[in-house]
């Protein structure tokens, strides 16, 4: 889809926007957003942001996905100059103008951006979604001196719920206006007034019902010895020890003694066996050291670029 064709889907009679979610809160689908609900997200947004009539929105996302979508959303609620371009992962390569008060992009496209600096426009707001941040990638982001926001949503949600600052401290996420969450069984529970109560598949600490932080999938939690892992936190906290690299990730296998046992796959070399188990043993907590290292030739990525846990 280009945004031509998604002005025209926005500007025709109907009341909703077919959207097709990303399987955040269960199997892929096809559901029907309100217009008046993600008009509502948009001004949300543009509070957080301080954003009006005269600001410069720019998106290097596309529109077949909710973030692309609401740009243009944002841009007709405030009546203001939207520009955009193909996704790639060269963001503002051929961009001409000279100031952004917020650009919309993904964590891969950040790297390009810091690694250019130079050469890219003033940019007021970076505002960055589709993926989790690698620790690596935020430690280069607050050494930058940008401005650049993390955001956490779905499409069932039109777009992001919360959102919150990149720097030295990893800070909870802050819902937006009036949104408020909960856990009752530990998974994220988003409450939107007057519209949406959904339960995501996100476990979550709560700190209260507008701040939150979120360690990892349920679906990928492993039992260990009657201990939860959470396979994103892990690797989160070795991903600044690991050579970076090589990709890896965390998962289990069945196992007689603790029911779960984790292990780690890895990209890298099998002579660098002892390193990764010496980081493991200082970084981790005991009971979630893996109990094995597997090292493949080439871990399979999704279409959309993140990692497939087998």
């Amino acid at each position: 889809m280009t945004y031509e064709e998604f002005a025209r889907e926005w500007d025709s009679d109907s009341d909703f926007i077919v959207c097709g979610t990303s399987g955040s809160t269960g199997s892929p689908k096809q559901i029907k957003l309100p217009k008046i609900e993600m008009l509502r997200s948009a001004e949300r947004t543009a509070r957080y942001f301080s954003l009006n009539a005269g600001s410069e929105l720019h998106s290097c996302i596309s529109p077949d996905y909710i973030g692309g979508k609401m740009m243009l959303v944002r841009k007709r609620f405030l009546g203001c100059r939207l520009s955009w371009e193909t996704p790639s992962n060269h963001p503002l390569e051929s961009f001409e103008g000279d100031e952004i008060d917020l650009l919309s992009i993904v964590p891969s496209q950040m790297i390009y951006i810091l690694d250019n600096l130079g050469s890219m426009p003033r940019i007021k707001n970076i505002l960055i979604g589709g993926a989790p941040i690698p620790p690596s990638l935020r430690e280069r982001i607050v050494s930058s001196g940008l401005d650049v926001f993390e955001s956490y949503g779905m499409t069932e949600t039109s777009s992001h719920i919360a959102i919150r600052k990149i720097g030295n401290v990893l800070s909870p996420f802050r819902t937006l206006d009036g949104i408020t969450v909960s856990n009752p069984d530990g998974r994220l529970c988003i409450n939107i007034p007057d519209w949406i109560e959904i339960t995501t598949n996100d476990v979550a600490n709560v700190i209260n019902p507008n701040e939150f932080h979120i360690l990892g999938r349920a679906d990928n939690v492993i039992i260990s010895g009657g201990k939860k892992i959470h396979p994103e936190s892990v690797e989160m906290r070795l991903e600044n020890q690991l050579d970076n690299r090589y990709r890896f990730y965390i998962t289990s296998r069945p196992d007689e003694k603790w029911g779960e046992a984790a292990i780690l796959v890895t990209e890298a070399p099998p002579d660098s066996k002892a390193e990764i188990t010496e980081v493991c043993r200082r970084i981790l907590d005991k009971h979630e050291i893996p109990k094995e290292i597997i090292f493949k030739e080439k871990i399979e990525l999704t279409p959309n670029g993140k990692i497939r846990r087998n």
